[in-house]
């Protein structure tokens, strides 16, 4: 339970840093940013790639 609630204040402290309310190094937001988009354009692959083999699948072919 301590770790959920370790999780989620390092969760609320990103989001603070990425948001700018609190003051830290400029290279340290970009890289947030950075791993933050990096990390979502990774799902949107996972997704693409998962609704392919979907209709792969569905369509019976190889």
């Amino acid at each position: 339970m301590m770790l959920l609630v370790r999780l989620i204040d390092i969760l609320v402290i990103v989001i603070k840093i990425l948001g700018g309310r609190m003051k830290v190094n400029p290279v340290l937001r970009l890289g947030l940013w950075l791993a933050v988009l990096s990390m979502a354009a990774a799902g949107l692959a996972a997704v693409g790639f998962g609704l392919v083999l979907l209709e792969q699948e569905l369509s019976g072919g190889a």
